[in-house]
């Protein structure tokens, strides 16, 4: 079994700031949600909006209705990837049995029943036991720093076509 676990996440995280000035009338996000690029986060009474910079997942709120925003006012923070990314060490897995672009799958303990597929990104080495990343596919049913277990998926067996000659006897003519 070539399985091991690991924590979700987006590849890091990069504060969100206001950008704008003004008092915040409204919030439409809470943390862990996953945004698009120009979606509202905040409206302020002066009718201007603190929006979202690029595609990624927010982090916990870190504003309040009524409170008054600067330019550099941290609203939140949001992910350096658009994609669910899992980090983990390889477990006993031997190196040369795992290879950049193998298919895995990966579930959480507490919901194991979500099961997602994804790729194997990358493989660092360069430090025993080393690391997989893996890419999950969009819409992957986890939230940033949960558990999650990832197996690699192994290639189905090979199959052979094999014909079998019957000799009849000599051609009736």
């Amino acid at each position: 079994m070539l399985s091991t676990a690991g924590v979700v996440g987006a590849g890091g995280q990069e504060p969100l700031l206001a950008r704008t000035v003004g008092r915040v009338r409204r919030l439409f996000f809470t943390g862990g949600e996953y945004v698009h690029r120009g979606d509202v986060l905040a409206k302020l009474y002066n009718y201007t909006f603190v929006v979202a910079p690029r595609d990624g997942f927010l982090g916990p709120c870190e504003i309040a209705a009524g409170q008054y925003l600067t330019p550099t006012t941290q609203v939140t923070t949001i992910s350096r990837r658009h994609l669910l990314v899992v980090v983990c060490p390889p477990g006993n897995t031997r190196p040369a049995r795992v290879r950049v672009g193998d298919s895995v799958s990966v579930w959480v303990a507490t919901r194991p029943t979500r099961v997602a597929s994804g790729s194997l990104a990358a493989l660092d080495l360069s430090e025993l036991p080393g690391t997989w990343t893996v890419l999950l596919k969009p819409g992957a049913p986890f939230r940033i720093g949960e558990q999650a277990i990832v197996r690699r998926r192994l290639p189905p067996p090979l199959a052979a076509v094999v014909s079998v000659e019957v000799n009849q006897g000599p051609d009736p003519k």
